[in-house]
This record gives structure tokens, sequence and C-alpha cells, in this order.
């Protein structure tokens, strides 16, 4: 009875509590269906660019695809590709770029996530000496375009062997005819090793730079004597010089034909020291102790050897001023040996041509 009198009496009181209880049900599940249809707020970090959207997708796989933009394995992304997309959530994509290297020949891929040159070539395990070049430079950042060059740069020291040619010089002779020539020492090339300091790049020479020289023969100038005497010169030289032996003589050793003999011959002796500055002969060769004489060519030819009774085997590569006739200067290095060899009359000489004996 108490229930039902009090549902009769507040009947209208409970529709009216429950019509709105309804309401607010009806309107919070609308509220929520409304709200999940709405689009979300997202942006979107890929290497360092910055998008803002909207979108209605569900996960982060699902908007990535909306957006056409692919990942790989190698990339980086945050948050997973399964989570949930939220309102006001921020994707961040670090892309991995396939840059190309070429280094020692060979062009390396290097699929990475560095975004400068040395970061890539650390990646790489490529490592460089102080002189190789590397372009762009290590501190360059890179672009999706961007092709790295490591040129390999070397250092050597190369020796090369080269000849040198001789020069022909020439010395008038007034012991021949205008005209004629007669060849008083033979020409030799020298031979040198110059070294040189080669760099190169990727194995191709590039630069050479001289250094230094090693002189490993000497060059032997060619002495040509070319007569400046007239015939009659010659004849009245000729008729005073003495009479030649055709029989075979036996001196020092070795046997010879002598071209002429002369007799009563005077030595004497000069040195450097004595204030003419030898250095070069008549003939241009260096006078040597033991071989060179200073003679008269009307009478012994320059260029030719000799016997000296006494002395022994020279050559004639020198004149003076007080070598006239039959007198003979004997080179010696010292001023001394010079002034101990002194005065020596009355020697015998074999005038023998241009070869020694064998």
């Amino acid at each position: 009875m108490g229930i039902g009198k009090l549902w009769i009496n507040h009947k209208a009181l409970f529709l009216i509590v429950v019509s709105v209880l309804g309401l607010v049900a009806l309107s919070t599940v609308c509220y929520f269906v409304i709200q999940a249809n709405q689009p979300k707020h997202v942006k979107l970090f890929i290497d360092g660019k910055t998008s803002a959207f909207e979108t209605k997708a569900e996960t982060v796989e699902q908007f990535l695809a909306e957006q056409n933009v692919t990942y790989s394995g190698n990339d980086i992304l945050i948050p997973e590709a399964t989570a949930p997309l939220e309102n006001n959530l921020t994707i961040v994509l670090h892309t991995s770029w396939a840059v190309p290297v070429l280094v020692d020949g060979q062009t390396k891929i290097i699929h990475t996530l560095k975004r400068n040159v040395a970061g890539v070539l650390d990646q790489a395990g490529i490592t460089m000496n102080g002189r190789d070049v590397v372009e762009p430079a290590l501190s360059a950042l890179l672009s999706k375009e961007t092709k790295i060059k490591v040129s390999r740069i070397d250092e050597k020291v190369v020796q090369v062997e080269e000849q040198v040619p001789f020069q022909e010089i020439r010395k008038n002779d007034g012991s021949l005819v205008k005209g004629e020539t007669r060849i008083v020492q033979q020409g030799q090339q020298g031979k040198v090793v110059n070294h040189y300091k080669v760099v190169l790049r990727d194995g191709k020479e590039v630069t050479r730079q001289w250094m230094k020289r090693d002189v490993l023969a000497s060059k032997q100038d060619r002495i040509v004597a070319v007569g400046t005497a007239s015939q009659a010169q010659v004849k009245a030289a000729t008729s005073k010089s003495p009479v030649t032996i055709a029989a075979l003589v036996s001196r020092g050793g070795k046997n010879f034909r002598p071209h002429s003999v002369l007799n009563s011959v005077t030595l004497t002796a000069y040195s450097p020291n004595e204030g003419g500055g030898y250095g070069r002969t008549a003939t241009g060769v260096k006078a040597v102790e033991g071989r060179t004489i200073a003679v008269d060519p009307s009478v012994i030819p320059l260029g030719w050897w000799v016997f000296i009774d006494g002395i022994g085997y020279r050559r004639a590569e020198d004149t003076g001023g007080a070598v006239n006739g039959q007198k003979i200067d004997v080179y010696f290095n010292s001023y001394a040996e010079a002034m101990q060899f002194g005065l020596k009359r009355g020697r015998t000489v074999y005038v023998i041509g241009p070869t020694k004996p064998d």
C-alpha cells in the first residue's frame, strides 16, 4: 500500500527524473561519438622539416600511408608504426640516405643516418692520411644528391738516370793547313742520376720537383784542332822537323813506330802555383801530372803522345809563351816539384801520334 501510494503521489516526478537521466546519457554518448569522428591534429618531423596535418587515421602507420610517406628498416620512427594516433601527437622520422663514396678506385654505397661527410666516412670505416683530399670537405653537410670523393695523395722520391751530351770545342792549330782539322780528344757523354720528389693522386703523377743530381761519369768534350797555317808555313815547319824513323822502337815496355825523333830537347817544368791560373790547358782539358806537357804545336802537334827518355809517356795538351822549338814544359801539381825538376838538356823525344801505344 505504501509503495503504491508513493508511486501514485510522485509518478510525475519519477518520470521527469528518468527522462533527465536518459537525456544526459544520450548527450554523453553523442559527445563521444562526435569527438571520435573529429580530425586529429598531428605534426610530422622528417629529417629536420616539420609539417602540420589533420587526420582521422587511427595509428601512426595509417597516417604515414595516408600521407604517402615511406620508410624502411634502416630508418628511425618515433613512436613506432603500430602506436595509436592521438591528438597533438608529434611523429619523428629520420630517414637513411644512400650516399655513394668513390675511394680507392671503387664506388661504395653507404646507407647512413649521418648528415655530414665526416660521419659517413667514419661509419664506412674509411681512414685517411694527412695528405688525402676529401670532396666535399669533412665538415660539409649532406643532401640526398651528395657524392663523396676521397683522393689518395702519396709522395715518393724517384731516381732517373740521364745522359749528358758532350760539346765540341774547336781550337786553332798553327801546325795544320787552313781547312784541315784533327780530333785532339774524343768526346764522351756524361752520366748523372737526378732525384725527383713525385706527388701522386690516386696513383697518377700530378707534380714532379727536382731535388738533387749525382754525377756518375763526367762528360768529356770533343776537342778539334782547326788549321790556321798556310801551305808555305807548314812546308817551312816540315823542313825543320826531324827525319821520320820507320823502324820500331821499344820504350817504356811498349813497342811502337814513332812518327819522328827529336834530339837535344830541353825540358823545363811548370805548375798551377806560378800565377798562370792553370786549370784548363790550351786543348781545353784539365792538366794532369804524369800526362800533360806544354809544347810548340809547330814541332809537336797538340793531342799527340810522345815518349821522353828518362821521363816516360806524356801527351801534348798545353802551350806556353816561352815554349818554342825543341823545348818541352812538363806539368807538375806543385811549385816545389816543378822547381825540383829544374832544367834538363839533351833529351831525346819520340813523337808517336794521337794514340798512345798499347
